[in-house]
């Protein structure tokens, strides 16, 4: 583990909210053409929030709109026309949780000099090291949700997570592991939300026969699996 006073200290690049925003903005867009850039958004949040540059002062845009708000609105519009913003619905609520979750982080001042800025950074670099590792890819957490645990384990105490523990930040819990049935499920879900219009806040719908193909063969496969295990338990 890094001794926190021998962390070097990490240099202002965020400037100003207005800066941040346009930065949200351009990595909203990136997102909207298929590329992985939630945790740049997140890494980016944390980090102007170490600097002070972001806080959670309520109503600070306007009444229910603080920093986590407005950015992740930001974020969100950013990716395209279909997606509407709506603070109170399900999924934005949770994506503003988060934000307010990486501000927590960036504020947590127990850790000294550059911190918790340089452990963040070693525990990204770490994912990177483990995710060159075939035999570890496919058991990797999003790392989203690697910076989450992090996080989250820091704002409950007073000293830095051991290296050991930011290493298993990187991986899913065994029972997080996906099964096959838990993929052809969720597949299942999406489809039928497609095709009566209920996929991304109702904004698209799909009834066509390929997608009622889709459903039907996911349903055929599951009916399958359950008959074979049915069988081995009998055997």
């Amino acid at each position: 583990m890094t001794t926190p006073t021998q962390s070097a200290p990490i240099n202002n690049n965020t400037g100003s909210f207005e800066k941040l925003l346009a930065d949200t903005a351009e990595l909203g867009k990136q997102a909207g053409l298929g590329k992985d850039t939630q945790i740049k958004f997140f890494l980016k949040v944390v980090e102007a929030s170490f600097h002070g540059v972001i806080d959670l002062t309520p109503g600070k845009h306007g009444a229910d709109s603080d920093d986590a708000v407005k950015l992740t609105e930001q974020y969100v519009k950013a990716q395209g026309s279909a997606l509407i913003f709506d603070a109170k619905a399900d999924n934005q609520r949770k994506a503003i949780s988060l934000t307010r979750t990486a501000i927590k982080g960036g504020q947590w001042t127990k850790g000294g000099t550059g911190e918790p800025l340089q452990t963040v950074n070693n525990l990204i670099t770490m994912r990177q090291k483990e995710r060159a590792n075939p035999a570890n890819a496919s058991l990797l957490d999003d790392a989203t949700n690697t910076l989450m645990k992090f996080i989250r384990t820091l704002l409950k105490r007073d000293q830095l997570p051991t290296d050991a523990e930011l290493k298993s930040f990187c991986f899913r819990k065994a029972h997080d592991l996906a099964t096959v049935e838990d993929i052809l499920t969720s597949i299942r879900k999406q489809a039928n939300a497609l095709k009566d219009g209920k996929a991304s806040h109702g904004t698209v719908k799909d009834a066509s026969s390929e997608v009622q193909d889709i459903i039907n063969a996911c349903t055929k496969r599951l009916i399958q699996i359950a008959k074979d295990k049915g069988k081995a338990k009998a055997a």
